[in-house]
Order: structure tokens, then C-alpha cells, then sequence
């Protein structure tokens, strides 16, 4: 076995972050990644899981093969146990890699900030980000006839260049890469609280 993606995308579905990945930051990265990568590039995005697809051994199986994590960060994120336990796999496998002398410069998480700063995990903030596209966070569709979507668009093939550059670091593939899974929600708390 060894990677089977490039990129895992993690991203609350929360508020407008869901509809905005799906309708603009994935498909704009994807082909500002294919003019930048080598091959073709492999990308993870629960949202483009068939269905039927077993959710949960998916995302543990694209975790453990993905090489590096594009992480979107807004307050949400940093509440889903779900968005949570992803970014934490990639922190422990980067612990993992130090204890053994070969962790990445960069790290193994390029985060691109949706919104705020100021709520984020102790952890986040003290992480240097990829790119601000907190001016460019529309989910509409009619976001993609505005001119502001140039720049959006110049934006993400800025972050495809430093991605590619980025992947370049990581090392070979491990198979026993540490994955979390959240605990499961307390049957009495499950209508009380969402994912």
C-alpha cells in the first residue's frame, strides 16, 4: 500500500463553508493543481463520496493515505469533533515523524482560512497560514460572474504552487500513520448536539 491521495480536504459543512468548498475552493484547487503537479492530482473530499460509501471507513482509509491535509479553518471547524479528530491525525503523524527525525519543515497540515482567527484552537493560532480567503467566502453560484472572482481565482493557484511545493517534503508513506476517529455522541445527547 502507499498514498492513494495527494491532498485530504477538511472542511466543517457547517454554514456556507460546505457549499462554498463544493461550488468553488475544490474545483477552482483541482485545476490549479493540475497545472502545477506532476500528474494528475489525487484529491480526497468527503463531498464527492458516492453513495452508499461507507463514511466512516472512507475517511479513516483517505486519512491514512493522504499526504497532506488542506485544512479550510473558521470557528466551526475547530467545533466538530469530525474536523477535529482529521486535523489531529495529521499532528500526531507529524509527532510520530519528529520522534523519528523526519517530520516535514512545513508540517503536514496547509490551512486556508475561511473566516475569523480569533476563536481558533491555541494550536491553529499559533500555526503560520497558507491563505486569507476570508474576502472571498460567497457560496453562491453567481459568486463565479463577479469580477472579485479573479482574484479569488489567483488566490487558489497561489496555494496550488506552495501545495506543490509542500508535497515535494513529505516523507514515504507509513502504514501504521496514527488516524482518530471522534467517539460516538452519547445516545441521550445525540438529538442534543450535531456532528
Amino acid at each position: 500500500m502507499d498514498y492513494e491521495f495527494d491532498i485530504f480536504v477538511s472542511y466543517p459543512r457547517a454554514g456556507h463553508v460546505g457549499p462554498w468548498v463544493q461550488n468553488h475552493f475544490l474545483p477552482v484547487l483541482r485545476h490549479s493543481l493540475d497545472a502545477e503537479l506532476s500528474e494528475t492530482p489525487r484529491i480526497f473530499a468527503d463531498i464527492e463520496l458516492p453513495t452508499g460509501t461507507r463514511w466512516e471507513a472512507s475517511i479513516k482509509n483517505a486519512l491514512l493515505t493522504s499526504r497532506l491535509m488542506v485544512a479550510v479553518w473558521t470557528p466551526p471547524y475547530f467545533r466538530s469533533r469530525w474536523c477535529m479528530a482529521e486535523w489531529e491525525s495529521m499532528l500526531e503523524r507529524e509527532k510520530s515523524l519528529a520522534e523519528d527525525g523526519r517530520n516535514p519543515e512545513r508540517g503536514l497540515v496547509y490551512p486556508v482560512i475561511f473566516s475569523d482567527g480569533k476563536h481558533f484552537d491555541d494550536r491553529a493560532r499559533a500555526t503560520q497560514y497558507g491563505q486569507n480567503l476570508s474576502n472571498f467566502t460567497y457560496p453562491y453560484k453567481c459568486f463565479r460572474e463577479s469580477t472579485l472572482y479573479l482574484e479569488f481565482h489567483n488566490k487558489i493557484k497561489t496555494i496550488a504552487q506552495e501545495v506543490d511545493n509542500h508535497l515535494e517534503q513529505i516523507p514515504d508513506w507509513q502504514p501504521n500513520w496514527p488516524v482518530k476517529i471522534p467517539e460516538p455522541i452519547p445516545e441521550t445527547q445525540v438529538n442534543l448536539v450535531g456532528i
